[in-house]
């Protein structure tokens, strides 16, 4: 496992981040010990806004990525314990659900969740069709910020494929653009 980190303008020791490392590598390395050395990178980005550190990770697990954002006034390591939890919860979360899609029949014990732990069942309520209408991006955070929505999906007039523009947290907008394989 690689942990890499990235500083957004943000004023970090260098021993806080070496102790970050092994922070992460102390409660991750039991999820990845059967993979060999440097096939698991875990992503670390903090960045510094208005007195506020933001620690976001990134990882891939099981053909899935996972990701937690975690806002504190300081750096600490409770902070980055806060983000370790989160992943620690989604891998758990992931590994039930592809585990009961593998299983025709599931084991009482291993459908059963953990001690004080719920089990949130995603179901499908509502499917929606409509005709996207080929448009730049500028047009389409126009036609999303026009209904009211934090997401639009249109057809990208400059690469004629399908994508979607959102509203980031931060007031920005993000674009995400599908990739053929």
């Amino acid at each position: 496992m690689i942990t890499r980190f990235v500083l957004k303008d943000a004023h970090v020791p260098a021993e806080v981040v070496e102790t970050m490392e092994r922070r992460i590598h102390q409660r991750m390395d039991a999820y990845f010990k059967d993979e060999a050395e440097g096939d698991t990178v875990i992503g670390v980005r903090i960045t510094e806004q208005k007195n506020t550190y933001k620690v976001e990770m990134t990882m891939p697990y099981m053909g899935h990525t996972l990701r937690t954002e975690n806002q504190e006034r300081e750096i600490s390591l409770p902070a980055l314990d806060k983000g370790i939890d989160v992943l620690e919860r989604q891998m758990k979360k992931l590994r039930t659900r592809l585990g009961r899609d593998l299983r025709k029949k599931p084991t009482a014990v291993d459908a059963a969740p953990e001690a004080g732990e719920e089990e949130e069942e995603t179901a499908v309520v509502r499917v929606k069709r409509y005709a996207a209408k080929p448009m730049s991006v500028e047009d389409a955070i126009l036609e999303m910020d026009m209904l009211g929505h934090s997401f639009y999906m249109f057809n990208n007039i400059e690469t004629g494929m399908a994508a979607t523009v959102y509203r980031r947290k931060d007031g920005g907008c993000g674009l995400i653009e599908l990739e053929n394989l």
